[in-house]
């Protein structure tokens, strides 16, 4: 429509301006008159209905007394002179139609059950009316009345008729109005036109238009016209000008193709940066995808271990449990513990080397215990699925390597955890060899896992190292696992100096390739690993075991969980301490005054760090303000890199992590109360070393192999 007048003339521009300026005002009046008149109309037809209903009500109360219907019939007949009104009838105090009117309505009209007096407007365009009859404060009956508003359609229709008339002839009015009245502004228009085209057509800037009046248009003529007289002064300025404006015109040239350039590199620029903004939007947007499958994964994978020991919790509940089933179903609930743990410590590595904080360390470390090792460990599985498991050394290999010892064991869990899982039929193969030879400045050793599992498509192997991705969800539903287990390899590979390469072979295999820095090699045997005797290589930094200990002090435990207080009442009882129980930091202070006080302090506290009302940073706190000295351990279960120094800078000498190991929690006491502990001689170990934070009996994984 907008296109179309743009190519109009000014006269027509005019003529249509009026004719619909003059429509749309005429139109939204009319509109405006006839809503109001209709709904006037609806109003008083409404109130019409309910006055009628109450005389019917107020005259039909005689026959509701008297119970005679046809007198109700009768009153109810003369409702015909209405010819509007469709139905109507007569109410009892029951509910029952006690008399009735039909006129338009169907013969099996049914009306609805009496309610409270009001009107209701019908999706059929009807009005109901319905006006409970009440004597001595009691309903003995109800009217109804239905009255069609098909009256009121008629009365709206002839108001379209007269309204499309009225439109009609005020639209021509208007144009025809329009058309005489437009000259007075098209006329001097037209005329100031065809002089302009005159003046351009022969570049005659002497010829002038006459004003005809001092409107704005007079205005106009006057400014026209000294635009030429100052057009005619610079017409021989400009003449002069043109040889100057020669001469620059290379210069500007110059400067415009210069920043032409320029602004070409800008949008190039721009360009690019929106491309990186749109692939940086792309990225977050995959990213958060793969990430809410990793979610729905981790729920399946946290979920599923803790279902089998809820489950085997409840029938150990069962007092008729014979043994074998019990020590089954213990056996169960401590393996499903060891995943749950493996798969949050998963998480915990993880995020720490996401944060920068993980470290590793350089040690002597014999390779040959720790490939045996994790053969070891991982052959009873490959049994269970009648897989065979081998080792295979190719050359000779370094007797002891400087490496960080439970990171590569980790590494090499994982990835034999993953061969055995993903693999069907055939079997697993770790080789072990040199990837440079020994006297090169920088050596690295290879650890190359070899199965005949199921492969992983080419379009898939860049997928399985990225955090919280699998090769497909298919794999996850079939296979379980948390998607992190490559992905925490490959950057435990990187901190050692190495890296892991796959190669895969969909349906028929996989390859991953572990190679790790050896430190320098002068002066360190060469051995052949086949015909080597492997012998248990310690550490500087293992573990002893901690012999069984007896205590003969008291011990105050800060511990808000009741099965946590429990489990360490147990432990410790069993050394023969005096345990008392404090369910918060207020508490423990509390108990530690009193106790002092009466001459019996406690040798050792054990501080939970989170628990209500006083957690133990503020309790901790508190103890050493008020004179204690007594050793304080933390327990936690925050195991990141700054809890043990957060522990340590609130008054706590030491820090164990949940959950609790009780070798190591024996020995913190040991450590801090020697005056107290008698150790027994001969006693076998009182717990294991602390789990890494991949256990052997968990393997993390990422895809199939």
């Amino acid at each position: 429509m907008l296109r179309f007048l743009k190519d109009l003339s000014i006269t027509a521009k005019l003529n249509v301006l009026v004719t619909v300026a003059g429509g749309v005002a005429l139109g939204l009046s009319t509109l405006a008159f006839v809503s109001h008149d209709y709904q006037m109309m609806r109003d008083s037809k409404i109130t019409q209905l309910a006055v009628l209903a109450d005389v019917l009500a107020d005259n039909c109360t005689a026959a509701l007394v008297f119970d005679d219907p046809a007198a109700a019939a009768t009153l109810l007949a003369s409702l015909e002179v209405k010819p509007t009104i469709e139905y109507a009838c007569l109410f009892d105090a029951q509910g029952r139609v006690f008399a009735k009117h039909l006129n338009g309505a169907p013969l099996d009209f049914v009306p609805p059950p009496p309610g409270e007096s009001g009107h209701v407007l019908t999706e059929d365009g009807c009005l109901d009316v319905t006006k409970r009859i009440v004597q001595d404060n009691e309903t003995i009956g109800a009217i109804y009345v239905r009255d069609s508003m098909h009256d009121m359609d008629d009365q709206l229709i002839h108001y379209a008729r007269i309204v499309l008339f009225v439109m009609i002839a005020s639209l021509a009015g208007s144009f025809l109005l329009s058309s005489r009245l437009q000259r007075l502004i098209a006329g001097p228009i037209l005329h100031l036109a065809t002089t302009a085209r005159r003046i351009s057509a022969a570049a005659d800037y002497s010829i002038r238009v006459e004003k005809e009046a001092n409107d704005e248009l007079g205005m106009l003529y006057d400014d026209f016209n000294r635009m030429l007289d100052r057009i005619q002064q610079t017409e021989s300025e400009l003449q002069d000008a043109r040889d100057e404006l020669e001469l620059r015109v290379q210069q500007r040239t110059e400067e415009l193709s210069e920043a032409n350039r320029s602004l070409t590199r800008e949008i190039t620029e721009h360009k690019k940066t929106a491309l990186e903004l749109q692939m940086a939007k792309d990225t977050a947007e995959r990213a958060s995808l793969v990430k809410s499958e990793f979610l729905a994964n981790m729920s399946h994978e946290i979920r599923t271990p803790i279902t089998a020991m809820l489950g085997f919790g409840e029938l150990l509940s069962d007092g008729n449990v014979a043994e074998p089933a019990r020590q089954e179903y213990v056996s169960t609930i401590l393996r499903n513990g060891e995943h749950l743990l493996g798969i949050i410590n998963d998480i915990l590595d993880l995020s720490k080397i996401e944060a920068g904080r993980m470290t590793t360390e350089s040690i002597p470390t014999s390779p040959l215990s720790i490939v045996h090792e994790v053969i070891s460990l991982m052959n009873p599985r490959a049994v269970e699925k009648r897989l065979t498991m081998d080792l295979e050394f190719r050359g000779l290999v370094p007797q002891t390597i400087h490496t960080d010892a439970t990171r590569l064991r980790q590494i090499l869990i994982n990835l034999v955890g993953n061969a055995v899982k993903f693999t069907h039929a055939g079997g697993v193969r770790l080789v072990v060899e040199m990837a440079d030879p020994p006297e090169c400045p920088d050596p690295h050793m290879a650890f190359s896992v070899v199965d005949t599992g199921v492969g992983i498509k080419p379009d898939q192997v860049g997928r399985i190292f990225r955090p919280f991705a699998q090769a497909d969800t298919s794999t996850t539903r079939e296979f379980g696992g948390t998607g992190l287990g490559l992905v925490i390899s490959r950057r435990f590979a990187r901190m050692l100096g190495g890296d892991i390469t796959v190669k895969s072979i969909h349906g028929k295999g996989t390859t991953f390739r572990v190679t790790v820095a050896t430190g320098s090699l002068l002066g360190v045997p060469l051995v052949d690993a086949e015909k080597e005797p492997v012998t248990p290589f310690e550490t500087p930094n293992a573990v002893a075991s901690t012999p069984q200990l007896q205590f003969s002090g008291r011990i105050l435990v800060a511990e808000d969980g009741p099965d946590n207080q429990r489990l360490l009442t147990f432990l410790l009882r069993r050394t023969g301490a005096e345990i008392a129980l404090a369910e918060n930091g207020q508490v423990a202070v509390e108990k530690y005054t009193e106790a002092r006080n009466a001459g019996k302090s406690f040798d050792v506290i054990l501080m939970d760090m989170q628990m209500p009302v006083m957690d133990g940073y503020a309790a901790a706190k508190q103890l050493r303000e008020m004179g204690c000295r007594k050793p304080i351990i933390a327990l936690t279960a925050h195991a990141m890199q700054g809890d043990r120094e957060r522990c340590c800078n609130a008054g706590c000498d030491d820090y164990t992590p949940k959950p609790i190991n009780r070798a190591e929690l024996l020995g913190l006491i040991a450590k801090y109360a020697p005056e107290k502990c008698i150790r027994v001689p001969g006693a076998s170990r009182a717990g294991g070393q602390r789990a890494a934070p991949q256990s052997a009996s968990t393997p993390s994984d990422s895809s199939g192999s």
